[in-house]
């Protein structure tokens, strides 16, 4: 009789943790509206630090340009509103990001992690056509030589900080978000630099 009363306490339990509650599963539901409007309202916070950043960087730029001549207040107005259009990108990109699963397993976590690089790694190449546009061929050779150098260093980083793990598991995960993380720090480099 004791065996049969357990069974069925097991059984119980066992059928109560495979099958999600009602009011567990329209839980979640209010605490992510509160998370997006928490991160609408620090997107805003960040368009406004953005835009601060923009407006100093204009002001010291003004003050570093104002021994040379003023070519167009025009095309600089519309280099300030490319680099709000980039900024707003990637932080997008980067909320994207934040957004996907973690991963559970090595393989799941490995691609989620090369997904990533990906993403990184075609913003950089549109940011890089947008400059090949813009900047003029002495500045596009002279940073065509940086960026073949950056590369390097991007391996460099990524084989250092993978050998911490060497031969283990992590160690291609660690490379391949390394390498992940460097490409976005570059991407904002370039927009902040040359756009």
């Amino acid at each position: 009789m004791k065996k049969v009363v357990l069974l069925t306490i097991l059984f119980v339990l066992l059928a109560a943790c495979g099958k999600p509650d009602e009011k567990t599963s329209s839980q979640p539901e209010e605490p992510a509206k509160s998370a997006v409007s928490e991160a609408d309202s620090e997107k805003e916070n960040d368009k406004i630090d953005v835009v601060e950043e923009s407006k100093e960087t204009s002001v010291s730029d003004e003050s570093v340009d104002a021994e040379s001549p003023d070519t167009s207040v025009e095309g600089s107005s519309e280099n300030s509103a490319l680099k709000e259009q980039y900024l707003n990108e990637l932080a997008a990109i980067e909320e994207e990001i934040e957004n996907k699963p973690e991963g559970e397993t090595q393989i799941e976590m490995e691609d989620i992690a090369s997904g990533v690089y990906e993403i990184w790694d075609n913003e950089l190449n549109k940011i890089w056509k947008e400059l090949e546009k813009q900047l003029p061929t002495k500045k596009m050779d002279k940073l065509r030589e940086e960026q073949r150098q950056w590369i390097k260093e991007k391996y460099r980083i990524a084989s250092e900080e993978a050998a911490q793990y060497e031969g283990g598991t992590m160690e291609p995960l660690v490379k391949v978000n390394t390498q992940a993380r460097v490409t976005k720090e570059r991407c904002y480099e370039l927009v902040e630099k040359y756009m």
